[in-house]
């Protein structure tokens, strides 16, 4: 069987990549449509029956977490980002931006004259800062002596299993 290769992919593999985005690209379509529809509909609700508490903006932005992480999933997987430790990076900083939007909402509306939000916000900022610096110092890849991209981490790897096989050799 003559196959066809592209980048060193086959025909199937393509396809079954291709199948992925596609219905990755749906789901997220769908999630979008009833996410609008139901914000549409509730506010209705909202409008009708509590006008003078809006309520619906809890739902709203509590759903919108998730809408956005499945936005940044099907982004992330459609860009081709596998390294994990970078993926970790990109859904924590959007987890973050999206969760401190819901609190300061529900910060305005329970509480607007004590700002209690920037407390995590700070904290959860902090960690946010230190798992980014990680990612930099130790998992963003750089080139090496031979200009061969690599991360401190893979150099640590090597490093070590040279040392592992120089023992060896010395028994």
């Amino acid at each position: 069987m003559n196959e066809h290769k592209y980048n060193g992919f086959s025909e199937e593999h393509l396809r079954r990549i291709a199948l992925r985005k596609v219905n990755f690209k749906m789901s997220v379509k769908i999630n979008i449509s009833v996410y609008i529809t139901v914000c549409i509909f509730l506010s209705a609700i909202n409008l009708v029956f509590t006008p003078t508490f809006w309520w619906v903006l809890f739902p709203i932005f509590g759903w919108l977490i998730g809408v956005a992480e499945h936005i940044t999933a099907y982004i992330v997987y459609a860009r081709g980002v596998y390294p994990s430790a970078k993926r970790g990076v990109i859904f924590h900083t959007v987890a973050y931006i999206f969760v401190m939007l819901f609190q300061l909402v529900i910060n305005y509306f329970i509480t607007p004259l004590y700002y209690w939000s920037i407390f995590p916000a700070f904290l959860w900022g902090t960690g946010l800062a230190i798992h980014i610096g990680t990612y930099y110092i130790y998992h963003r890849p750089s080139t090496d002596d031979q200009g061969v991209l690599k991360s401190r981490r893979e150099r640590a790897v090597e490093k070590e299993m040279e040392k592992m096989q120089n023992r060896q050799k010395k028994e």
